[in-house]
């Protein structure tokens, strides 16, 4: 067994949180479902040392990653069944709409 440190940002706290707030929807498919929740659960639940709040740009950085990954309804692009939104509602990179 190991102990481990890891550094993890405000916002990606916050996240985590919301993540646990449908905890009783979690439905691991496989074990290692299961660890990422136990390891995301350790992250919420163990003490925290506060190196004090995320710089602007790393906070930027944070909600960027989760914000690209919704449709024009603010709803995740893609779901556990596949593509979720149709190809006229999904944005390229160039920020273009795909033809239908």
């Amino acid at each position: 067994m190991k102990s481990v440190t890891i550094t993890v940002g405000d916002y990606d706290l916050e996240i985590i949180d919301q993540i646990f707030e449908q905890e009783s929807r979690f439905s691991p498919q496989d074990p290692r479902d299961e660890l990422m929740i136990e390891l995301m659960r350790q992250i919420k639940d163990n003490p925290k040392i506060d190196l004090g709040d995320d710089d602007e740009q790393t906070r930027k950085v944070a909600e960027s990653r989760f914000s690209s990954n919704l449709g024009a309804d603010g709803k995740p692009v893609v779901s556990k069944q596949g593509q979720y939104l149709e190809a006229n509602e999904v944005v390229k990179m160039d920020g273009d709409r795909c033809a239908p």
